[in-house]
């Protein structure tokens, strides 16, 4: 059998082996947003970010996080992002953040994207006691250092199952609440239970 012709007998059964093209070059698709590991994987990230680490440090690489202080962050600023998501006025946080709720805000038409509404609370260090208005509705402090607790706003945006943005956003707190809120309170990551 000549070279050519045994070249010609295997060509159409390896182009039957031969993967198309979209599938070599595709590493891998976006899996389905899975909305009851949605607290889980959050609440893992929060405390990822204000611990200075994970159990799972792959998934703090690529979040990208923007607070009111310091703008947009990476994972490079680990330390400015612990400090300011786990203490205030110069005083760590009692306990660290705890997040309360989610709820979803896009209309779930992208099964691989979700974007939530986080509820977070924190019992941070205050310097002055808010004692109400003076009858002008100018708010009146009094100093008086104590521990409080605060509630605040973030946008959590997922891809697929995975947390890729977090946003400081108090302005969306009224979007916070409501029926449709998942209750995170005690949420635990499935995937890091039983490690130490």
């Amino acid at each position: 059998m000549t070279m050519r012709r045994a070249a010609a007998l295997l060509l159409p059964a390896m182009l039957l082996v031969t993967p198309p093209p979209v599938a070599a070059t595709s590493i891998v698709a976006t899996p389905p947003h899975r909305t009851d590991r949605a607290c889980a994987l959050a609440a893992d990230i929060f405390a990822g970010l204000v611990a200075n680490a994970s159990p799972r440090p792959n998934a703090l690489l690529a979040v990208i996080v923007t607070t009111d202080a310091l703008g947009t962050t990476t994972w490079e600023d680990k330390d400015a992002l612990a400090a300011e998501l786990g203490s205030h006025n110069g005083k760590p946080d009692r306990v660290p953040p705890r997040l309360l709720s989610l709820r979803r805000i896009d209309d779930g038409g992208d099964k691989t994207q979700a974007i939530y509404v986080a509820t977070l609370e924190r019992d941070r260090w205050e310097l002055e006691r808010y004692m109400g208005d003076d009858g002008l509705l100018m708010p009146v402090y009094e100093p008086d250092p104590h521990y409080e607790v605060s509630t605040g706003a973030w946008l959590v945006t997922f891809r697929g199952n995975q947390v890729t943005t977090l946003r400081e956003a108090d302005e969306l707190w009224p979007l916070a609440r409501g029926d449709a809120a998942l209750d995170c309170r005690g949420a635990t990551n499935p995937t890091t239970l039983g490690r130490r």
